[in-house]
Order: structure tokens, then C-alpha cells, then sequence
């Protein structure tokens, strides 16, 4: 009996934690191609405009709308991913209820020498009836970049892809995080 005991005990310490936490974008990977492409524009567009050039004043469209669709890489105070006992915190997307979530998993691979590194949420039910507390988004950020593909799979369930090597944490870090409380 005291055996069974001790065993329970030992099962229990090894079970994680789960411990909210919250993960922004690494700033330092995409400061350069935000303010790069914002210099680049407004160059173009103060050539074209004193050397009325209008081509050149029309093609700094291009470079500012590159920094318009990355800008959320460079928003300080904003999550992009976050657990806590509410559910899984996805950016525009709000809390995913943790009993909607099936499986969580990390997939690895590799374009030249990048390695890219996501993680694959898979939902129980359609993202829509998955989600317990929805973010509202404004309307200007609806058209910027994010961290996440949503894929409907067969028999009405949703498979989010969030990309990680953007992230600002260890990927390995954040899926036991999450599985802490996926088995909590």
C-alpha cells in the first residue's frame, strides 16, 4: 500500500506544471525589414514627389506596403501566443478552450540552412466553436501579417499552424508549456 503511495507521489512530481505564460516576435529578427522597407519608402516617395517623378512616387507604394504587412513583428506588448487556465491565447484569434484542443505538436523543416519550426494545433471541433473568449481585431490590422494558418480538416475539425521560429522563446519550451496544461 505505502508503495502505491510512493508511486502516485512520484507521478505527481513528474507531471509539469502548467504555468501561464505569454511569448511576443523576436524584435531583432524583423526590425530591419520593417524600418529598411519604411526608409526605402519614404525615399522614394520624397524623390519622386521633388523630382516629379511619378513612377518612382507610385513605387514607394511597394516597399511601405512590405512594412505595413510586417509591422506586427516590431509591436512591443502585443503576445502572439500565451497559455493560461482560460485556454490557449492565439493573436486575432483570443482563448481556445483546452478541451477543444486534441493534439499539439512541433513540425521541423528546413529551406537551405533555416530551419522553420511550427506548431500544429489540432482542434476537436471548427475553430469557431473551439474559441471560448474572441479577440476583436481592428479593422486597419485585419490586413497585416500573422502568426498563424488555419486549415479546415476532414470531419469539421481546424488545424492551426503557428509559426514559432518567429517567436522569442525556445519552441520546445512553449510545447510543454502547453501540453502542461493540455493534461492538467
Amino acid at each position: 500500500m505505502a508503495a502505491k503511495k510512493e508511486a502516485i507521489e512520484q507521478e505527481d512530481k513528474a507531471k509539469p506544471v502548467p504555468e501561464p505564460f505569454a511569448v511576443g516576435f523576436n524584435r531583432s529578427q524583423s526590425e530591419s525589414i520593417v524600418y529598411g522597407s519604411l526608409v526605402l519608402g519614404i525615399l522614394f516617395a520624397v524623390i519622386g514627389a521633388v523630382g516629379s517623378l511619378p513612377l518612382l512616387a507610385l513605387a514607394a507604394l511597394t516597399p511601405l506596403g512590405i512594412a505595413y504587412w510586417h509591422y506586427p513583428m516590431i509591436e512591443k506588448g502585443i503576445p502572439q501566443l500565451g497559455a493560461n487556465e482560460d485556454g490557449l491565447y492565439v493573436e486575432r484569434i483570443g482563448f481556445i478552450d483546452w478541451a477543444a484542443i486534441r493534439a499539439a505538436d512541433i513540425k521541423r523543416t528546413s529551406v537551405r540552412s533555416i530551419e522553420l519550426v511550427r506548431l500544429d494545433v489540432l482542434l476537436t471541433r471548427s475553430l469557431e466553436d473551439a474559441v471560448v473568449k474572441a479577440q476583436t481585431v481592428p479593422v486597419w490590422k485585419k490586413f497585416m501579417m500573422r502568426n498563424w494558418k488555419g486549415t479546415r480538416r476532414e470531419h469539421g475539425q481546424d488545424l492551426i499552424a503557428i509559426n514559432l521560429h518567429t517567436l522569442a522563446a525556445d519552441p520546445e519550451e512553449i510545447l510543454s508549456r502547453i501540453r502542461a496544461f493540455m493534461f492538467a
